[in-house]
This record gives structure tokens, C-alpha cells and sequence, in this order.
């Protein structure tokens, strides 16, 4: 009986110690898990084209892969394009891009409803130049699955 009394008291001295009641001891939540990794691939295009390459094709086959082993899989498809041509004009360009890479995806078997679709022009270059400069590594849709 001492001991068990003596085990209460320490217990009470510890959890006053720490600022805590017992009550709020139970109350904490753990800490919220870490956001799942996500994992990234590019498809690049040729001057003004929507038109998927063959090493484009590879690609969107191993984010599909990707996606399709990830429960609850959230995709998103983002379209680029250089600085030649019109910033009206290569802001549609870079959703029919994104377009054409979500296409390939839903028609691979990822659900078209886990997919979303951003088209960002010429912002976000990979490699900065001027306007009116073509450049292939601007040229492109990002996929990034979480």
C-alpha cells in the first residue's frame, strides 16, 4: 500500500514538474505524420507541338506505374512552354501540353478525377532567356505524384 501511495505521490510530483495535468496527458495528439514523398518526372516537346515523343511515352509510363502502386495517388500535370510566340499563346499551349500528358495518363489507367491540370506558360522557365528564344528544356510537363 506504501509503495502504490509513494508511486502516486512521485506521479503527481512528476506530471506537476512538467506543467501538465494528467488530464491533458491523455488528451495529446501525437504529431501529425509527415506528408507522403512525391516523385517527379518531365516530358519535354517540340516548338510549338503537343505531340508525345517516344522518350515521352517512356516516361508517362513510369509515372503510371508510380501511380498505380500508390493508394489514394494525387497527380498533377503541369504545361510549360519557352518564350517564342505570344504570352497569350503559349499560355494555352502549355494546358494543351498538360492536356496531352493527363490524356496519356487516364488512357494508361490513372483515374482522370485523381488528376489535376495547370498550364503556366512561359513562367516557371528551367533556363532563363530572353523573350522570342526557343528552348527546349522550357519546353515541357512536369508530373508530380503524392
Amino acid at each position: 500500500m506504501f509503495k502504490s501511495l509513494s508511486a502516486l505521490i512521485g506521479l503527481a510530483l512528476l506530471v506537476t514538474a512538467c506543467g501538465e495535468s494528467t488530464e491533458n496527458m491523455s488528451l495529446r495528439q501525437p504529431p501529425p505524420a509527415p506528408p507522403p514523398p512525391s516523385k517527379a518526372w518531365m516530358v519535354f516537346f517540340d516548338t510549338n507541338s503537343t505531340t508525345l515523343s517516344q522518350q515521352a511515352t517512356m516516361t508517362i509510363t513510369e509515372a503510371v506505374n508510380v501511380a498505380k502502386s500508390m493508394p489514394n495517388a494525387r497527380v498533377a500535370v503541369t504545361g510549360y512552354t519557352d518564350t517564342d510566340g505570344s504570352p497569350a499563346y503559349n499560355q494555352q499551349l502549355s494546358i494543351r501540353r498538360a492536356d496531352a500528358v493527363k490524356n496519356a495518363l487516364v488512357s494508361s489507367g490513372v483515374a482522370p478525377q485523381a488528376i489535376s491540370v495547370n498550364g503556366t506558360g512561359e513562367a516557371g522557365l528551367l533556363i532563363e532567356t530572353p523573350d522570342q528564344t526557343k528552348n527546349e528544356k522550357n519546353r515541357r510537363v512536369q508530373i508530380v505524384i503524392q
